[in-house]
């Protein structure tokens, strides 16, 4: 009795083609990393990338200590300005001419003296205790420019950058579900990221 033939199909061994799919599937993943270098990646390109990357979300807790830290350092400065280092001088200078006139028997000179003196150290203290000009600025004022929120027209361009690069687009995906806003220093990353890929 013949045995029937063989089928000329050749069964599929999954064992085999297994390990093939899955380095397909690898390649694939490696393509749209975020890290895979390509072979035209420059030293420009190279930190903006890094930069881009390395990006921090600042809460707006934050950004407004560093402004209100900037606006009392401000204050202090507005507050001893030249008039009030004038004032300074004023006094040690009244306060020996009382002593001249102490030392001379001079009523005269004596009453000058502190009469300056009073007068110098009442003026100075107002100097010091009055609200200076940017103490009342808005502390908006006092954003470093990276440090100022995003407008509408920076959105716009950020998501129309996003949608010309797979790779940017991918790490600004994050960026809208973080907390903290989106800036000025946030685009310009984006911006030089950008540049930089283009050559």
């Amino acid at each position: 009795m013949n045995r029937p033939a063989l089928s000329h199909a050749i069964p599929t061994n999954r064992a085999a083609t297994g390990p093939v799919q899955q380095a397909g599937t690898v390649a694939s993943l490696k393509a749209f990393s975020l890290y895979a270098m390509p072979g035209s990646e420059t030293a420009t390109s190279l930190a903006a990338r890094r930069a881009l990357m390395s990006r921090k979300g600042v809460s707006v807790e934050e950004i407004s200590g560093r402004a209100l830290e900037r606006r009392r350092m401000a204050s202090q400065i507005q507050r001893f300005d030249r008039r009030a280092r004038l004032l300074a001088l004023l006094l040690p200078a009244a306060a020996a001419l009382a002593w001249l006139g102490s030392t001379q028997s001079s009523i005269n000179m004596l009453l000058s003296g502190y009469a300056l003196l009073a007068l110098a150290a009442v003026a100075l203290l107002a100097r010091l205790t009055r609200t200076p000009d940017a103490a009342r600025l808005p502390l908006e004022q006092y954003y470093l420019p990276d440090e100022q929120l995003a407008s509408a027209e920076d959105i716009t361009f950020l998501r129309r950058l996003a949608q010309q690069d797979s790779e940017l687009d991918a790490v600004t995906t994050a960026w809208w579900r973080s907390s903290a806003p989106i800036r000025k220093g946030d685009i310009r990353l984006a911006l030089d990221f950008h540049r930089a890929k283009r050559g």
